[in-house]
């Protein structure tokens, strides 16, 4: 027999891949792929970087900078808040390398960074490959920044 039984033994198949592939349509599959990335995108977004204690490269850096202020050139501790990952210094590439570093199911992963200083409003726009299915992936986020009702 295969799978999980209580008290917890498991068989030598795996069984999350072995029912996985048996659903019936492809397309379950990739949209269980896609929210499985996009929910560790918004783990790893809205997580302060240090904050899982066994890696601490773990989380977003800008989530570091709640209460910080942008300067007039929309920068926060040195570095813009707008951009994209191709760029250094800027919070897009942090986030890239800890996509690259931490969600290998999504390849090619670019992501680029807007600022609506009035509204406080950070949109994040990330796009790749999903690894498995080769389909593209887009995924787009907000987060208001300095106000108490700060959510995504």
């Amino acid at each position: 027999m295969s799978g999980l039984k209580i008290p917890l033994t498991f068989s030598p198949e795996n069984f999350y891949e072995k029912n996985l592939r048996n659903l019936d349509k492809n397309d379950s599959l990739e949209k269980s792929i896609k929210k499985s990335i996009n929910d560790f995108i918004k783990l790893l977004v809205t997580s302060p970087k240090g904050s899982y204690k066994p890696d601490m490269r773990f989380g977003y850096s800008l989530r570091n900078c709640h209460f910080e202020n942008a300067n007039s050139k929309d920068e926060i501790k040195g570095k813009k808040i707008c951009g994209k990952s191709e760029t250094t210094n800027n919070y897009a590439y942090d986030l890239g390398k800890a996509i690259a570093l931490f969600e290998p199911r999504l390849q090619f992963a670019e992501v680029k960074t807007d600022f609506e200083r009035k509204q406080a409003k950070i949109t994040i726009s990330i796009t790749g490959l999903i690894a498995e299915t080769k389909k593209e992936y887009q995924q787009d986020l907000e987060f208001y920044i300095w106000k108490n009702n700060a959510n995504f």
